[in-house]
């Protein structure tokens, strides 16, 4: 209904109904129900023909535009599950990165997620900690990498002092064998 509308959209009802209301009034009858019928919060609207359906191109990218993106909540929902009963992994590049780009695109708001799937919290919850974990992980990886460098430069640095000294050494002797 209108009020369905106005939680998964976040524009207030009178916003909505004021659209509606173009879409429904006589001769321009694309939306249900007709004018002589009193919008309410709870009142359902649809699309008076499907006809229209197949010639107004931009919704039927919508319709595939939200297919995806509902296929999308499905599958991190899922893995959010089975997460949860330690049977799957948290996110991983490229999985995370799509999930974040995902989120960011679609803006997923509680009244569209229960639309497919109640467990919109652990999915936000999943993904947030999946991030938050990947970068743990870089950053342990960076002081790992420093780590390693500073073992690399004190060994170059001690190998460059020996042959510093080795060739003294050689100079030393080959003077004395000269005398």
């Amino acid at each position: 209904g209108l009020r369905e509308l106005s939680a998964v959209t976040g524009y207030p009802e009178p916003d909505i109904l004021d659209a509606v209301e173009n879409f429904r009034r006589e001769g321009n009858s694309f939306l249900m129900p007709d004018a002589s019928v009193t919008v309410t919060s709870d009142t359902i609207i649809d699309i008076s023909h499907e006809s229209i359906m197949r010639v107004w191109q931009r919704l039927a990218n919508w319709v595939s535009e939200e297919t995806k993106s509902a296929e999308t909540y499905l599958r991190l929902s899922k893995s959010a599950e089975l997460y949860q009963e330690g049977k799957a992994g948290l996110l991983v590049n490229p999985d995370l990165q799509l999930a974040l780009q995902w989120m960011e695109d679609n803006q997923p708001n509680r009244a569209w997620a229960e639309r497919y799937d109640p467990a919109f919290d652990r999915v936000k919850a999943y993904i947030n900690y999946s991030e938050k974990e990947y970068r743990k992980q870089l950053a342990a990886n960076e002081v790992k990498q420093k780590r390693q460098l500073k073992r690399t430069r004190f060994v170059a640095i001690f190998l460059g002092t020996a042959s510093l000294i080795s060739i003294f050494f050689l100079v030393i002797s080959l003077s004395l064998k000269i005398k």
